[in-house]
C-alpha cells in the first residue's frame, strides 16, 4: 500500500535508504529502476542502505523505488537522481559534455525507459513464472507465504503487466514483432557504444543537467535485466 510515513524513523543524516523490493536468486534487483537508483548510489559514492520492502511497502506515489533521506520520501528513479545530485551536491561533474551529447544522452533515455523496458514487461507479462523459483523470490518465503506468492501474487502481476502493455500498445504486437523492435533498440546501443568502455567514452555519465542522469547506469540497469533474468525468447539475449 502506498505510505506517507517515513520506514526509517531513526534516520542518520546525509545517509540514504533505498526501498526495493528483495533480492532476486538471478540478478541484485528484477526492476531495472531500482538497480538504476542502486548503481548510481554506488558510482557517485554516497552511503546508503538497502531495504527490503517485503513487497507491502510503497511510496505515497505507489512506486518502487524510493528513497528517504534527511526525513524525506522521494519517489520515481529519474527525481530521486535528481534530487540527490541537488542533495549531495553532484552537480556539474558532467560539465565536458558538449549540447549535441546531451542530446544524444536524452534520446537514448528515451529509447531505453520507452521502448526497450516494454520488451521487458511484456516478457514478463506472458511469463513470470521465473519470480517463484530459485532464481526468484522463492526462498524469502515460507509456509503459507509461499503457496500465496507463487500461486496468486505472481498471476495478479502478470495479469497487471499484460494489461499495461496493452493498453500502451506495446503488447499488442505478436512476439516475432516484439523481437524486432527489441534488436533495433540493441542494435542501436550497440553500434553507438562500439568500442567505448561507457556511452561517451573512458568516464561514465553520471550527470547531465539538473533534470536528468544516469545514462551509464539506466543502460546497465536495463541491459542486466536482459542478460541475467529469464525471457520469453532467448533470442533477445
Amino acid at each position: 500500500m502506498p505510505g506517507t510515513r517515513l520506514l526509517k524513523r531513526d534516520w542518520e543524516k546525509d545517509h540514504v535508504y533505498l526501498v526495493q523490493f528483495p533480492r532476486a536468486g538471478c540478478i541484485p534487483s528484477p526492476s531495472p529502476f531500482a538497480f538504476k537508483v542502486e548503481t548510481w548510489l554506488r558510482m557517485a559514492g554516497i552511503p546508503y542502505t538497502n531495504i527490503s520492502n517485503d513487497f507491502t511497502k510503497f511510496s505515497n506515489k505507489g512506486q518502487i523505488p524510493f528513497i528517504e533521506v534527511n526525513g524525506r520520501q522521494i519517489a520515481d528513479s529519474n527525481f530521486i537522481i535528481d534530487h540527490l545530485i541537488e542533495e549531495f551536491h553532484k552537480k556539474g561533474i558532467d560539465e565536458r559534455l558538449v549540447p549535441i551529447e546531451k542530446a544524444y544522452a536524452r534520446a537514448f533515455h528515451a529509447l531505453i525507459e520507452d521502448s526497450l523496458r516494454w520488451v521487458l514487461i511484456y516478457s514478463r507479462a506472458h511469463d513470470n513464472k521465473w519470480f517463484a523459483t530459485e532464481q526468484g523470490f522463492l526462498p524469502y518465503f515460507q509456509g503459507v507465504k509461499k503457496f500465496a506468492f507463487k500461486n496468486v501474487f505472481c498471476e495478479m502481476l502478470r495479469k497487471r503487466l499484460l494489461k499495461q502493455s496493452q493498453s500502451q500498445g506495446f503488447g499488442r504486437n505478436t512476439p516475432e514483432e516484439i523481437l524486432i523492435l527489441a534488436k533495433k533498440d540493441l542494435d542501436a546501443m550497440s553500434k553507438f557504444l562500439g568500442n567505448k568502455k561507457y556511452f561517451f567514452g573512458d568516464q561514465p555519465v553520471t550527470v547531465i543537467s539538473r533534470i536528468y542522469i544516469g545514462l551509464d547506469c539506466d543502460m546497465f540497469a536495463h541491459l542486466s535485466q536482459f542478460l541475467y533474468t529469464p525471457l520469453y525468447t532467448p533470442e533477445v539475449k
